[in-house]
Order: structure tokens, then C-alpha cells, then sequence
């Protein structure tokens, strides 16, 4: 399995089974405490580059770093609530685990540490990072974000979405092949693209869209599969979704995700029922005296299935238009 997702072992890298040594000489728990400020980075082909400590003050983190386009963090789900985890101890005592970022002239790109890059802006706390200022090439990049992952893993979307990038890089055009080439299995390729090929709107409706649970994807692909096969506008499903929910005696973020979840999937139910209700065509085949009493047929939109409904008809009769249905569609059989 993929080290660039959330509860995998930090060693593997994403590009095969070998494993990417890095020398850090400070082991610290306390940026306080740092004796330390020169890191090396060994990579799968023997290559080894220095890194060296940089401090960017809290002013001047959006004008002196962005996020590398080759980091998989989802940076437009971060906020507050993607944060949470972390942004009140940044707050409290800064940032104890430096980032890690290549330097171009006068700007740091981070490759890892955009979660507290976010926070420090956020809380104007100073930004430590490891800097590398040799040039890197795409998989030594992988190679790190890999083995350098921070508390919070890479969502399975997030990963799906480099797995994708990758295939179209490389040239790949089935799962097997990037498996093979990453040294892992096609489902977990598989899972991984299908989390990343989900309806952005059936994703942002979750608060903290990044870190809900990877089970829920197969779920979301699953309703988005059905509301495609039953016409449903997804925006137009999310947006009444939205209207519908109430959070307010909800308190947690993991709570609100799984009630979110469940209340998606009853809503497209109901949808798709009132759609099915909607694309029968219905008329009575018989006007009768007695208002309770009927003969009607149905015909759904393509006209492909019909129904036949009879109320308060004799019993004789119900059988006498079986038998001569029966009996027409026999004929209709044979003459084929």
C-alpha cells in the first residue's frame, strides 16, 4: 500500500518497494531545542542532498513560500475545521515538526507541511522548514512526500488524484500498469482512482472534505452512479441536501460526516422514488359508475415497461384476461 494516504507505514515511497534513507541529525520533539540545522536526504538511486534550516517569520509566509503543484494536500479544503487537529497548539507554542520545500531564487516550495503552513498563516506563527536548494526531479519529489508524511494522511482521494497524474505522465493506460510500476495491487490503484473520480460537489458537501473516512467513497460512488442512471442533477441533490441538514446539536466534525453521509444516501432514495413516480404515464382504460372501481394501464418514459391495474373487477373476469393474454403472447411466440 501507498505510503501517501492516511494509516500507512512512512517508509514506503511511491515508486517501488525500495526505501528512501533520511538522515536527520536533530531527532527532536521541540523546534525550542533544535542543536542542529543541516538534514541530508538519501534517495532510492543513491543520490543524497543536504537540506538546511530555515525559519519564515508568520509575515511573511504568503509572500515567501507556496505549495509545490506536485504535493497532493487538497489545498482548497483547508480550513479550520481540516485543522483542527492541529491549529490550536500551533497557536499555543509555534511548530514543533519542520516542513520540507525546494528553493527557486527567493521562493520555498513546500513538497510537505502545507497543513501547518495554513495554520501558521492563520495564527501569524513562524514557519520552520528543511530546505532543499538542489534541483529535484518529479519521483525523487514522490520519493519524499512518501516518507515524510505528517499526522494527518493523504485522503484516498488525494492519492487517486496523483495515481492519476502519474498514468498520464508515464504514459499507463490501466490501473495494472501503475500498479506494477509502484509495486502494489490493482485494487488499491482501483480504490484510490475511484475516491478521485467522485463528483467534487458529492464531496464538498462534508465539512472537512479531505478527512472523511476512505470507506465512504465506494459509498458516494455508489450514489453517484445511481443519480446518473436516474437523471438526478447532482448539484441540484447536494444544494437541497444542504438545506435540509441542521448541525446544531451535532458537535463533532466526524459526527456530522457520518450523519451526512447516511441522510445522502436516504435523500437520493426518496429522489429517485419521486423521479419513478413521476416518468409513469398512467390513464384508465374503462370509465366505470363505481368511483372505486377501475381498469388502468401504465407506461414508464421509453414506453419499454407497461402495467396493468384492476380494482374491484369480478374474478371471473381478471381470469378470462390473463387466460387471453396468456394465450395472445403464446401465439406472438410462436411465430417467431
Amino acid at each position: 500500500m501507498s505510503e501517501i494516504e492516511r494509516g500507512t507505514n512512512k517508509n514506503l515511497y511511491i515508486h517501488g518497494h525500495k526505501r528512501t534513507s533520511f538522515e536527520q541529525k536533530n531527532n527532536l520533539s521541540s523546534l525550542k531545542k533544535t542543536l542542529h540545522f543541516k538534514r541530508s536526504f538519501t534517495f532510492s538511486n543513491g543520490r543524497k542532498v543536504e537540506a538546511k534550516h530555515v525559519i519564515i517569520p508568520g509575515n511573511k509566509i504568503v509572500s515567501n513560500t507556496v505549495v509545490h503543484t506536485i504535493n497532493p494536500r487538497n489545498q482548497t479544503a483547508l480550513d479550520r475545521q481540516s485543522v483542527r487537529d492541529i491549529i490550536e497548539q500551533i497557536r499555543e507554542r509555534g511548530v514543533d515538526k519542520e516542513g520540507i520545500a525546494i528553493q527557486h531564487q527567493d521562493k520555498y516550495y513546500l513538497i510537505e507541511g502545507s497543513r501547518r503552513r495554513y495554520c501558521c498563516i492563520e495564527t501569524q506563527q513562524d514557519l520552520p522548514l528543511w530546505v532543499i536548494t538542489d534541483e529535484l526531479n518529479s519521483k525523487e519529489i514522490y520519493e519524499i512526500i512518501n516518507a515524510s508524511q505528517s499526522s494527518k494522511k493523504f485522503s484516498y482521494r488525494e492519492v487517486g488524484k496523483q495515481y492519476l497524474k502519474q498514468m498520464q505522465e508515464l504514459g499507463f493506460t490501466t490501473n495494472d500498469d501503475l500498479a506494477a510500476y509502484l509495486n502494489t495491487s490493482s485494487e488499491t490503484i482501483r480504490k484510490r482512482i475511484q475516491a478521485a473520480k467522485i463528483n467534487e460537489h458529492l464531496i464538498q458537501i462534508f465539512p472537512d472534505a479531505e478527512g472523511i473516512p476512505n470507506s465512504y467513497y465506494s459509498k458516494l460512488a455508489k450514489i453517484e452512479k445511481e443519480a446518473e442512471k436516474n437523471n438526478l442533477d447532482i448539484p441540484t441533490l447536494c444544494q437541497q441536501l444542504r438545506s435540509e441538514v441542521n448541525f446544531e446539536t451535532i458537535e463533532t466534525i466526524e459526527e456530522q460526516q457520518q450523519y451526512l453521509i447516511h441522510h445522502l444516501t436516504m435523500h437520493v432514495k426518496n429522489m429517485m422514488n419521486q423521479e419513478k413516480e413521476i416518468i409513469w404515464e398512467t390513464r384508465d382504460l374503462v370509465t366505470f359508475s363505481n368511483k372505486d372501481q377501475y381498469a388502468r394501464i401504465s407506461r414508464n418514459s421509453n414506453g419499454r415497461k407497461v402495467k396493468f391495474e384492476f380494482n374491484r373487477m369480478n374474478i371471473n373476469t381478471i381470469k378470462e384476461i390473463e387466460q387471453m393474454i396468456i394465450h395472445h403472447l403464446n401465439k406472438k411466440e410462436k411465430e417467431r
